[in-house]
């Protein structure tokens, strides 16, 4: 999707801005014209198009915050000017408000110097006005993940209203349809690109969707809003989790299930509940994992049976990492007959849980209950007809099998199937597998004086 062009002739002068308070875009950029809401689309992703926000040509914001004597209180006056609560600006930015008040009152570690630049970018601030050197941070350049970056709320033909502005116009009821089909092109993009190339355009349609399409909303609209905005939400806190964030996951997993609640959706509820459990094996709290795929399972409705088949298999690994087998095993049985002899994958909830995905889980769920070879055996049936389009997915099956390889003592084949998992996640950067390739290289200590495990070490050291 294309963005809109500049379609101006000059800088605009501060008495001539929208009269509706300017919002950050997906890089932060705001709305300098004043045109009928559902219908202003002047969105852009850092580096894409040859136009800057004429804000920031002017100087305009520069001007108003010179004069504060911390990073922080320019942050807050930012903030004030554009009628934002900190809740509200740490939603656009995927934090808590905490993170937010912490900024402001200048307690901020060298580790939130990227926190400060994303944060600073949302207000339409340059990283000079909070004492940084540089241009904006991620996805500044010019490539697949900032191109996608500008569906965001352009694709809508909307941008966030400010707090209080109290303006709801009515809903296209075709914004529904827009959203969802974003959306799978969005999961698309995380599933070849990794979670970098689709944050910022969740986030600018996760603003749209509670700042100005539910509030507007009613009856069978608001309904329809609610169910993809679960979908939208979960999707956030599935990108979370990979950005190896999961605090954050957790919050919009736990949006997206108060949003399917409202709605009364049976099937949101199931696959969220199982999201939930897959989250909680991530975060080793087995028995947590255990009772939410048993929750999701209890759900009654025409839930899918590739939901269930994921709750079954997350119910698997809750299991495994108890250390009880049989129980892991009937669970991984009773998910392979729900797919079994289907290797299609769809766009519908809980798609991606075919039989290779399932073969892919009974694999991991061998390795941690300490059964290397079984574990290589059954990684390799599953990567054998791996469908291409989850190509993040296979760097971090490859990098599991790795460690399965590692644990099964073949040093060779470990590291030859580290270094292949490496080459997807450098374009994925998929945090979930770095990690996995980070525990392959403790398991390679017996080996650490040869070559290629010396190789491998510094190659992953380096993503």
């Amino acid at each position: 999707m294309k963005g809109a062009s500049d379609g101006a002739s000059g800088p605009v002068h501060p008495d001539k801005r929208c009269s509706r308070t300017a919002v950050p875009s997906a890089c932060g950029r705001r709305c300098a014209h004043a045109e009928p809401a559902y219908a202003c689309a002047r969105v852009a992703t850092v580096g894409i198009f040859p136009f800057q926000s004429r804000h920031r040509r002017s100087g305009l914001v520069m001007m108003q915050s010179a004069n504060h004597r911390s990073a922080g209180e320019a942050i807050a006056a930012a903030r004030r000017e554009r009628g934002w609560t900190q809740q509200q600006l740490a939603a656009m930015c995927g934090y808590s408000q905490s993170t937010i008040s912490r900024l402001e009152r200048g307690r901020q570690s060298a580790r939130d110097i990227g926190v400060l630049a994303l944060v600073a970018d949302r207000l339409g601030m340059v990283p000079s006005e909070v004492g940084l050197a540089g241009v904006a941070p991620h996805n500044a350049g010019v490539n697949r993940r900032g191109f996608l970056g500008t569906t965001a709320a352009a694709g809508l033909g909307l941008l966030p209203t400010p707090a209080g502005s109290g303006a709801h116009r009515p809903v296209n009821p075709a914004v529904v349809d827009h959203l969802r089909q974003l959306r799978v092109t969005l999961v698309q993009s995380d599933g070849f690109y990794g979670p970098h190339s689709a944050i910022s355009a969740v986030h600018d349609h996760l603003t749209v969707i509670e700042q100005q399409l539910l509030p507007a909303a009613t009856g069978t609209l608001r309904r329809d809003i609610l169910q993809t905005g679960a979908e939208w939400a979960e999707f956030a806190g599935w990108l979370y989790e990979d950005l190896g964030r999961p605090d954050q996951g957790l919050w919009w997993s736990d949006r997206a299930m108060e949003w399917a609640q409202e709605a009364d959706d049976p099937v949101r509820q199931a696959f969220i509940l199982m999201r939930k459990a897959q989250q909680s094996v991530s975060l080793m709290q087995q028995q947590r994992a255990v009772g939410l795929a048993a929750a999701a399972l209890r759900v009654r409705g025409n839930v899918p049976s590739r939901v269930r088949a994921s709750a079954h298999l997350q119910a698997a690994h809750g299991h495994a990492l108890i250390g009880d087998e049989p129980a892991a095993l009937r669970a991984l049985d009773a998910a392979q007959v729900l797919v079994d002899e289907d290797d299609s994958v769809s766009e519908q909830l809980g798609g991606y849980c075919n039989r290779s995905y399932a073969w892919a889980q009974r694999a991991t769920c061998c390795l941690r209950l300490g059964r290397p070879a079984d574990a290589v055996a059954t990684y390799q049936q599953a990567l054998h007809r791996w469908p291409s389009t989850y190509q993040r997915e296979r760097g971090l099956h490859l990098a599991r099998l790795a460690n399965a390889h590692a644990a099964d003592r073949s040093p060779d084949a470990a590291c030859a199937t580290a270094m292949e998992a490496l080459d997807i996640t450098r374009e994925t950067e998929s945090s979930r597998t770095t990690a996995e390739l980070r525990r392959v290289i403790t398991g390679l200590a017996p080996w650490r004086r040869t070559a290629m495990v010396r190789d491998l070490s510094e190659a992953v050291a380096a993503v």
